[in-house]
């Protein structure tokens, strides 16, 4: 899933697993839709850098990235 908000591009990729992991396909999305960020939402505890412009955030903490997504 991707965004645009004001002017920045952001995509969303929704993982069921533990420990999500960078893909091929993660790092041609980035490239391809010229994404700011990729966020990975995952049903962890536990939000983290996976890799250069991808996080992983945990599900319990979506409401946080809802609201720094408004401005």
């Amino acid at each position: 899933m991707m965004l645009v908000r004001g002017g920045r591009r952001w995509g969303f990729e929704f993982k069921y697993a533990d420990a999500p992991r960078t893909t091929k396909s993660m790092r041609m999305a980035l490239d391809d839709l010229k994404l700011q960020r990729l966020f990975v939402i995952y049903p962890g505890e536990k939000d983290y850098t996976l890799d250069d412009g991808i996080e992983v955030l945990a599900l319990p903490h979506v409401e946080k990235l809802a609201l720094s997504l408004q401005t």
